[in-house]
């Protein structure tokens, strides 16, 4: 059972020893021997396929692969700016507060994994570029970029002023890489095998110490009771969003890039025909699709899939932008049947 407070000091060594001692490694228990199925997806899409309703077969395939190699880009970008303002962001936090010596050791264990997995996703993605010949750089153009962003340079300024924003969107990250696992245990039969033995193995230490940014906001939270603080505790949430979700939805406009170079590769120029298929929608239904429908991206960018910040906001008494419920279709076209769901009952947290 993981510590779910600040003042369990032998749960939080405990915690901080179990996953030292259970830590995997990339290059030795990460099975790349598998390479890369290319006849598989890697997000299995539903019918919408985010934005592209008309997409055939083919593109629905080439959508599903490049929407995973997304994924993967994104979490490693904000894993990696994790990392590289955690002195800012985490030790300024807990040198500001009397804490015991056990957060710092649990926090020292929770960055070492965050920079470990954001170079597990990078690993992959370099690996599906060399197996099917494109050029890394190329691909990177299309990928979301987090470091040297206005987002980061936000959440810079809000923890350099006392602010706590960078821990909602930690809290925020942490708990849609859970679901997105969840949802690739669901169609594992029809995923690449790769690609699911990377996020499952993203899954079962993301699992052992999604607690932590939880238990930063409630030390933030108990240990500060000055009204400067709790302004942050009403509205670093709130900023967090305003700043993290334009630069997810203006990253992913990012795929437009893809016509300067599309005839470089048949993965590249297959990408490009989907996106005429974005201009039978309107900027408002595209938007609504973002946020309500499409697979994934809808688990990022809305609250309601964000169960345990949602708790974490209530408590804290947090403002939040607030967001439709979501609507993910779980048809699937007919005639595709290797992208069709192939859904269990299994307990999906006995994996990890």
């Amino acid at each position: 059972m993981k510590p779910k407070n600040i003042y369990d000091f032998h749960g939080l060594r405990n915690q901080a020893e179990y996953q030292e001692a259970h830590a995997w490694d990339i290059d030795h228990d990460i099975p790349w021997h598998l390479n890369i199925d290319m006849e598989k997806q890697f997000l299995p899409l539903d019918r919408d396929s985010v934005a592209f309703p008309d997409a055939s077969y083919e593109q629905r395939l080439v959508l599903s692969q490049f929407m995973g190699l997304l994924v993967n880009a994104t979490i490693a970008e904000m894993e990696d700016v994790a990392v590289k303002i955690r002195d800012i962001a985490w030790r300024k936090a807990l040198d500001s507060y009397p804490v015991n010596p056990e957060m710092y050791a649990l926090g020292e264990q929770f960055f070492t994994e965050e920079a470990k997995h954001s170079q597990l996703f990078k690993k992959f993605n370099n690996l599906f570029c060399e197996s099917n010949n494109i050029d890394p750089k190329e691909l990177d153009r299309l990928l979301p970029k987090a470091y040297g962003s206005q987002f980061q340079k936000a959440i810079i300024k809000n923890a350099k002023a006392g602010g706590h924003a960078f821990w909602w969107v930690v809290a925020m990250v942490e708990e849609v890489a859970l679901l997105i696992y969840q949802n690739l245990y669901k169609d594992r039969k029809s995923v690449d095998p790769l690609y699911f033995q990377i996020h499952k193995k993203h899954f079962e230490e993301e699992s052992k110490h999604t607690n932590y940014a939880f238990l930063m906001l409630d030390l933030i939270k108990t240990r500060n009771k000055s009204l400067k603080q709790k302004v942050h505790n009403k509205l670093d949430l709130l900023y967090s969003e305003l700043f993290s979700i334009p630069w997810i939805v203006s990253e992913l406009n990012r795929v437009k890039l893809v016509k300067d170079f599309s005839e470089h590769n048949e993965f590249f120029k297959i990408l490009n025909s989907c996106l005429p298929l974005m201009q039978n929608l309107s900027t408002h239904e595209l938007t609504s699709r973002l946020f309500v429908s499409a697979p994934y991206v809808s688990l990022i960018l809305n609250k309601h899939h964000h169960k345990l910040s949602a708790a974490t906001a209530l408590s804290h008494k947090a403002i939040s932008i607030p967001r439709p419920s979501p609507k993910l279709s779980k048809s699937h076209h007919p005639k595709q049947l290797n992208l069709i769901s192939e859904s269990t009952n299994e307990d999906i947290w006995s994996v990890a």
